[in-house]
């Protein structure tokens, strides 16, 4: 029930949540520093890194929530309900700010769950709702490790056949589907992370050895240079979000989770994680308006301002995001 606090807290999700979170930040902010030029420096390393973030999203709302015993529709209704107030009352104070007041404000709403309306990162929700919708009816069929690893393998062979067919057509043809509806992506990576919340914790630190960490964060930080160059001879397209299907990219996210995820962190130590982990959603969800901030201060004519935007996005949404969930309203809608 709600009485009982969870003693235990995993801090290696919330360390998980983090680093997605800095991840989506890098992915908009980066993506300014080469689009115009399509061409390799710094920005276009940073960018391809925030890959995994995404994908990192949805494996720890899967841990998470598939490692429950049991979902009820009133559990579960009760998280969409306070995913649509949030969407709502953001969408509504900038309706209001900018007096937007010949739009209705539901379709605003509506429209950031699918990409569009004031905050185009909503789509993320959008998705969270939809698979939040199939999870009772999926936790019955999710009854033995064995039924995670077919339902698995379909949608691997699903994303796969994406990519062939991308790699035939020389473009990614996921730009049909709006980032909403590509559920095969995010049911995989939501499923893997349920997937691993099956094993106990003692047997995944045993298991994933000392030198597979080795070589994840080697295939991490070589990964840029291997995205880059497909968006540029296979896909003709640099958006990171058309690479999410890749085998690759699934490879090095699962590599990427375990290695957080078994990392030896002192509860007492880090407590500053815990409390950064607090507020990701908060900077999920403001972060772009601090970056429309940053075009108005201070622009991208000099040398070094992609890098200074990214630090800077960074740093001020964490620090307002800190502020207001010290308000007693805006503490409900910033933590989700």
């Amino acid at each position: 029930g709600k009485i009982r606090m969870r003693k235990y807290r995993n801090i290696n999700l919330d360390l998980l949540k983090v680093l997605a979170c800095v991840g989506v930040v890098l992915l908009h902010t980066a993506m300014g520093g080469f689009k115009e030029t399509g061409s390799w420096n710094f920005s276009t390393y940073l960018y391809y890194l925030g890959t995994y973030s995404i994908p990192l999203f949805f494996m720890v709302n899967g841990y998470l929530l598939l490692g429950k015993r049991e979902i009820t529709y009133s559990y579960i209704l009760q998280k969409v309900k306070w995913i649509l107030i949030t969407v709502s009352s953001w969408s509504v104070i900038i309706w209001l700010f900018k007096r937007d007041f010949t739009v209705n404000p539901i379709k605003k709403i509506v429209g950031s769950l699918i990409q569009k309306g004031y905050f185009f990162q909503f789509w993320f929700f959008g998705a969270l709702i939809i698979i939040y919708i199939c999870l009772p009816v999926l936790k019955k069929f999710l009854n033995s490790k064995r039924s995670y690893l077919y339902i698995l393998s379909v949608l691997l062979v699903v994303g796969l056949i994406f990519e062939l067919t991308n790699i035939v057509l020389q473009m990614p043809i996921q730009t049909y589907v709006i980032q909403t509806f590509r559920l095969w992506t995010w049911f995989f990576y939501y499923l893997l992370g349920g997937f691993i919340a099956q094993f106990d914790k003692d047997i995944i630190k045993n298991r994933f050895k000392r030198w597979m960490k080795i070589i994840v964060v080697l295939l991490f930080l070589v990964s840029p240079l291997i995205l880059f160059f497909l968006a540029r001879t296979t896909y003709h397209n640099f958006f990171a979000e058309y690479f999410y299907d890749l085998l690759f990219v699934k490879v090095v996210s699962l590599g990427i989770f375990l290695t957080i995820f078994s990392l030896a962190l002192n509860q007492d130590n880090n407590k500053w994680i815990v409390f950064l982990s607090n507020q990701t959603m908060g900077v999920f969800i403001i972060h772009t308006y601090i970056m429309k901030l940053w075009g108005k201060l201070f622009g991208f004519s000099f040398v070094g301002a992609y890098l200074l935007f990214a630090i800077f996005t960074l740093c001020v949404s964490f620090i307002i995001v800190g502020m207001l969930m010290k308000i007693p309203y805006f503490n409900r809608i910033v933590k989700l």
